[in-house]
């Protein structure tokens, strides 16, 4: 029977050699279709173009790993990062299975679950879009430019953000209200300029909640000590 570090070290190997082969699919997709069309590129201005969105996208995915391993398991955050739609569909799927199962999120079963989680959502999504690309798509985008209607599908993911976030909220309450608040004074200063420094401000949040919740834990330790003493 394999331990638990020879099962972790197993899911980071698979983890980074599949998520080395999506990006080479995805680099040569693009590659294939410029060399058979003979398509003349200026390179100088793709860097250019593409050097700022590459930065604030790197900053942006690398932060979003580090807050989402701790809780749904580098597994799944393979596995997420692989697949795409990780905040609207991976990670609340994670989160609700863990939530189903009554697991602890970070622990050792709510990593193996939320690895469940995010592959079945994976099937399950590709599957239905699948479908929907077939079926569905001439009675739905009708539907979907529907100017009364589609205000609702542009702001889907502020409505799943919110009963994400609460439960964690008040769980936590101590631990994540300063940063919490912090992240809201910021998008009410910024206002239109927070999407354009989120990244920024995404790292200033998460040194902030490591360093509350290691004060947390320093005094609850100190306090622990006191009372045995």
């Amino acid at each position: 029977m394999q331990s638990y570090d020879q099962f972790n070290n197993k899911i980071h190997k698979m983890g980074i050699l599949t998520t080395l082969a999506v990006g080479i699919l995805f680099i040569t997709v693009p590659l294939g279709i410029t060399i058979i069309f003979g398509i003349k590129l200026d390179w100088k201005q793709v860097f250019t173009v593409s050097a700022p969105i590459a930065v604030i996208f790197g900053i942006t995915g690398l932060c979003e790993k580090l807050s989402m391993a701790p809780v749904i398991g580098p597994g799944a955050v393979y596995l997420a990062s692989s697949t795409g739609n990780v905040q609207n569909m991976k990670l609340p799927a994670a989160l609700n299975a863990m939530r189903v199962v009554e697991c602890e999120e970070g622990s050792e079963k709510g990593r193996v679950v939320s690895i469940i989680a995010v592959a079945t959502s994976a099937f399950v999504t590709t599957f239905i879009v699948f479908l929907g690309m077939l079926f569905l798509a001439p009675l739905v985008a009708p539907l979907l430019s529907n100017p009364v209607i589609s205000p609702a599908f542009d702001n889907m993911f502020p409505a799943l953000l919110g009963p994400m976030v609460l439960p964690v909220l008040v769980k936590n309450f101590k631990a994540a209200i300063l940063p919490f608040g912090l992240a809201i004074i910021f998008a009410v200063v910024l206002g239109s300029r927070y999407s354009q420094l989120q990244s920024i401000v995404m790292v200033a949040v998460i040194l902030l909640s490591i360093g509350v919740m290691k004060l947390i834990m320093t005094r609850k330790k100190t306090a622990d000590e006191q009372a045995e003493g």
